[in-house]
């Protein structure tokens, strides 16, 4: 049951990453339109997002080990996300050229770039440190590090097709970009609270240290 706790809360953590990837896109595009620039900043800038979020996700994961902290993380994101529609507009306009003045080339890549990270690059971030951090909570002793991570990665992965899928074919679709930022959003932060829900019963183990091979002691 704890694999299917952790497993869930991961999908849901890959499912919304992918609702911003490709929600974002569309979202980006009344500021700088629908080229290829566009698809390709925002694509990259997610999987920079999911560089960053392992990163710091499995340092924080040995640092803390408790799944509730990561409440601090996931809350912020959450709302964050959920009033995206209500503040784009002005992070966007600080780091993009005036509509008043002719793009230059390097401007018409650059833009893109700047007016996704400020948008997208912190929440995609936060739920990106999702897997690694629940990787070390899964992980019951060293032998089963490997199971655990394929476990993680793997619902992360099956949630972000789902989100791609979902998004692209039916929230698109169904509802508006505002609805689609607040459902997300509050995802987000129920995310969160689930963390904390099940702080005491998804935590790792207390692992007896590694003994040292026998030419490694004094």
């Amino acid at each position: 049951m704890q694999s299917l706790a952790a497993a869930a809360i991961v999908f849901v953590g890959g499912f919304a990453i992918m609702v911003l990837e490709i929600v974002g896109t569309r979202f980006l595009a009344k500021y700088f339109g629908t080229s290829y620039y566009v698809w390709v900043n925002q694509i990259g800038l997610v999987m920079v997002a999911l560089a960053l979020g392992y990163y710091w996700g499995g340092i924080l994961a040995d640092r803390w080990r408790k799944l509730g902290k990561l409440a601090w993380l996931l809350a912020p994101a959450g709302v964050f996300t959920f009033y995206i529609p209500h503040f784009a507009d002005r992070l966007i306009n600080m780091v993009s050229t005036p509509l008043n003045q002719p793009l230059t080339p390097f401007r018409q890549v650059l833009d893109p770039v700047l007016g996704s990270a400020v948008v997208f690059l912190l929440p995609c971030v936060m739920l990106a440190m999702l897997s690694p951090y629940v990787t070390q909570i899964c992980a019951r002793n060293l032998s089963q590090v490997g199971r655990a991570s394929g476990l993680i990665f793997a619902a992360s992965t099956v949630g972000s097709i789902a989100g791609v899928f979902i998004s692209g074919y039916f929230l698109l679709q169904a509802a508006t970009l505002t609805t689609i930022f607040y459902v997300t959003g509050g995802a987000i932060m129920l995310l969160a609270a689930a963390c904390v829900a099940l702080n005491g019963w998804l935590q790792p183990p207390d692992r007896p240290a590694t003994p040292l091979p026998p030419h490694l002691h004094d």
